[in-house]
């Protein structure tokens, strides 16, 4: 059991990789380092050009993480098929990577339409979101925290309810700036915070674009700060609440500064893939939050017999 959370965690982590790869191969302009698909140019290993080697390292680790997907959902109906939650969230996590792979085709043979690809992120997202509950629920499960689960289980809900919120809201700031990076209207708006000197958008339907996305990324502060506030006040019973406001309230920082950054230096590919990445920092440290929330362990819901005082004659 515990190396199905291990690696359940570790598949969590390299789709959080995969994310980032994903990210430079956009900045560096390699969407279309192999025109092809699965080949590279007519054959299994890419030519020498940097394009096709930024490209196909990111076919390569997705392909690692669909192995380790399978392995998971292998785990999982080894280890805790009496568990149905993680049985069937693990298995179909599966086809969604399947899914997600077609985006990736059509991604290449449509040459990169804007809609495509910020679908293909938002699908990254909820396989980082589905293994994210896999792995905690398999935590929850463990003999070894029982005890520390039925003491936080309650005091969770609130800050879980507002992680979960959060989900919803970037899931839309997500695929808007997706296509919002891939349409060109990255560089639509000059300054920061304000859009070429104005506090509204042009007429220019790049820079609504654009506006649109930092509009929906400021808001976000209006699920992340409950989500913080509510999680630090129940620190003395949720054990996880140092370490989860730390991480969300360090990442959402960082965001906020480094796409600021990004605006002030014109996009440089460092920034944008730190901008990608801490995102999805973010929507992982949610997707945890959420499931400490909202998971419950199976245990805790399985009928239990009577006392005998209470059992019918």
């Amino acid at each position: 059991m515990i190396l199905a959370q291990r690696l359940a965690i570790l598949t969590a982590v390299l789709t959080l990789v995969l994310i980032a790869v994903g990210a430079f191969v956009r900045a560096t302009g390699s969407g279309l380092g192999c025109p092809d698909w699965p080949l590279c140019h007519g054959q299994a290993v890419p030519p020498g050009e940097k394009e096709a080697w930024i490209e196909f390292s990111h076919r390569f680790i997705a392909s690692i993480v669909g192995l380790l997907v399978i392995a998971v959902a292998a785990a999982a109906w080894k280890y805790y098929r009496h568990v149905p939650l993680i049985v069937w969230v693990a298995t179909a996590t599966v086809p969604l990577v399947g899914f997600q792979g077609l985006l990736g085709a059509i991604t290449v043979v449509r040459e990169l339409p804007p809609e495509i690809v910020a679908t293909h992120l938002v699908t990254a997202m909820v396989v980082l979101s589905c293994i994210t509950l896999v792995a905690v629920a398999m935590w929850m499960e463990d003999e070894r925290h029982r005890e520390s689960v039925a003491r936080f289980r309650d005091a969770a809900r609130v800050p879980g309810a507002w992680a979960l919120a959060g989900l919803g809201w970037l899931a839309v700031t997500f695929w808007v700036g997706g296509y919002m990076a891939e349409s060109g209207a990255s560089t639509a708006c000059s300054g920061w915070p304000l859009c070429n000197g104005g506090v509204l958008p042009g007429a220019d339907d790049q820079e609504i674009t654009h506006m649109l996305h930092r509009y929906l990324a400021g808001a976000f502060v209006f699920f992340v700060v409950p989500a913080l506030v509510t999680a630090w006040r129940r620190r003395d019973r949720l054990p996880w609440a140092r370490p989860y406001v730390a991480a969300l309230g360090g990442l959402y920082a960082m965001q906020v500064l480094v796409g600021a950054l990004n605006v002030w230096y014109t996009f440089p590919d460092p920034l944008t893939v730190a901008h990608t990445a801490i995102a999805a920092g973010i929507w992982g440290a949610l997707s945890a939050g959420a499931a400490l929330g909202f998971y419950q362990p199976y245990r805790a819901t399985a009928v239990r017999p009577l006392p005998r005082a209470e059992a019918p004659a």
